[in-house]
């Protein structure tokens, strides 16, 4: 029931922003800009796409090293076949599935795979937040309470990655402390409980070293700038100029804004950002929708069709993707 309620909640988010993208927007200026358009551009914009996506692979292997020393190239096809089931199933089970897949076929601890995941994403919002940031300060957008704000979240991911280091460099004491609680739990739980923290534990084995804490965050901000640098290329395409640093903030802003429920593929939730970032920087909202329109099809379709090959090539069905939650 849960679930249903986040499927209607997330499309009616969706169709929301959608209707707000297409308000006061001409179909025939939009069709007009989609014809002019120079496509060419998506063959270089897509692998720079393609090398971000391979560069969360490698950030991945740091992540998980502690575990289990697994090599890039066998999580990048993982990683891809995760962003194929969050384009295509609900409630982002892309992260499940990548759990399920990485446990069946690597024989590691699927729940200390969803901790490492969880990291990924602690690091990519503390990204996100230094690219508003920066845009700001480059833009010089004087806005004293927005700046409050960011400042503000951007505290609270550095103290979340604070607390997961210190948490993640006291294995013994953390256990003492868990096995305090866990000695009261009744004997049917008490075990699952203690695999629950370990795992808790080996998921966060990377934040033990300062180095490679550092390392996970540079190859988050190397992996963020490519697809950045992808939202430009594709720009180009459609003779739209524009400052590097609005396409930073544009670039955030989107991901921020796509935690929110949704449908599967980030519908609405990801298109109104940008319109509204280029809209707020002079772009027509004709050609902004259309530009829009462009970028989310070069994110979603490539990448699930890369998916579904690798799904096919590994032996995995829709099926087992969809029940990846309760194997997890």
């Amino acid at each position: 029931m849960l679930k249903r309620k986040r499927f209607w909640l997330g499309l009616a988010i969706s169709v929301v922003l959608l209707a707000v993208v297409f308000y006061q927007t001409d179909p025939a200026k939009i069709a007009h800009a989609l014809q002019q358009a120079q496509y060419g551009y998506l063959i270089p914009a897509l692998a720079l796409y393609f090398l971000g996506v391979g560069i969360r692979a490698v950030r991945w292997h740091y992540l998980l090293r502690s575990i289990k020393p697994i090599p890039s190239g066998a999580l990048f096809r993982t990683v891809v076949i995760g962003y194929m089931a969050n384009d295509i199933l609900p409630a982002r089970m892309g992260e499940l599935v990548r759990a399920y897949i990485l446990g069946a076929q690597e024989n590691v601890s699927k729940t200390a795979t969803l901790v490492t995941i969880l990291v990924e994403r602690i690091f990519d919002g503390l990204t996100m937040i230094v690219f508003i940031i920066g845009a700001s300060l480059l833009l010089d957008v004087a806005d004293a309470e927005m700046n409050a704000r960011l400042q503000l979240v951007g505290a609270l991911f550095i103290g979340v990655v604070i607390v997961l280091a210190i948490i993640a460099g006291m294995p013994n004491q953390v256990e003492r402390i868990a096995d305090f609680f866990v000695r009261r739990l009744p004997d049917r739980l008490r075990e699952r409980a203690r695999g629950l923290a370990r795992a808790l534990l080996d998921g966060l084995g990377a934040l033990r070293s300062p180095r490679d804490s550092l390392t996970i965050f540079a190859l988050s901000l190397g992996a963020w700038v490519c697809e950045t640098t992808m939202y430009i290329v594709i720009a180009l395409g459609f003779n739209i100029a524009l400052p590097f640093a609005v396409f930073l903030f544009a670039t955030a802003f989107a991901n921020l804004v796509t935690i929110a429920p949704s449908t599967p593929g980030y519908v609405g939730v990801f298109d109104w950002p940008i319109v509204y970032t280029l809209t707020r920087f002079g772009i027509d909202q004709n050609l902004a929708t259309s530009y829009t329109l462009v970028l989310h099809a070069a994110l979603v379709v490539p990448v699930t069709l890369l998916g579904f090959y690798y799904a096919w090539r590994a032996g995995l069905s829709l099926t087992q993707m969809t029940r990846a939650e309760t194997n997890v």
